[in-house]
């Protein structure tokens, strides 16, 4: 969800592969003094669609990407992949919801303008009626 790169190393398995090691970027990351500021501050209204995607596919539907399991291993690990899931179903909610909101700004512009003209013509007809 940062967007921090995995080191590549030798599969271990001996398959002669590379893999993605998310261990110490991980370990750097998890370091810093403003990481949970970071994240109450992420810009989840914007999320890259490159990353979004990436998550989506890769770790959300994976079956060990499951805070119930994952609090057996670390109740903190159990507070990042909740706040992981939130983040993928926001943004599935936020394309759903944005367009609405900008339609529904058009519509209370255009009811101002509308009511503006009535006052207007409310106006001319308390001057025809006096």
């Amino acid at each position: 969800m940062l967007d921090i790169k995995p080191e590549r190393k030798p599969d271990s398995s001996g398959s002669g592969k590379m893999m993605e090691d998310f261990w110490a970027p991980s370990q750097k990351l998890l370091g810093d003094m403003k990481f949970l500021q970071n994240l109450l501050h992420y810009d989840k209204e914007n999320i890259p669609i490159k990353i979004i995607s990436h998550v989506r596919n890769k770790f959300y539907f994976h079956p060990d990407f499951d805070p119930k399991k994952i609090r057996m291993v670390s109740m903190a690990c159990e507070g990042l992949c909740r706040w992981v899931r939130a983040m993928v179903v926001y943004d599935q909610v936020i394309k759903i919801v944005a367009p609405k909101k900008q339609a529904l700004e058009a519509a209370n512009h255009e009811l101002a303008l509308q009511n503006e003209k009535l006052e207007e013509k409310r106006k001319e007809l308390r001057e025809v009626m006096n």
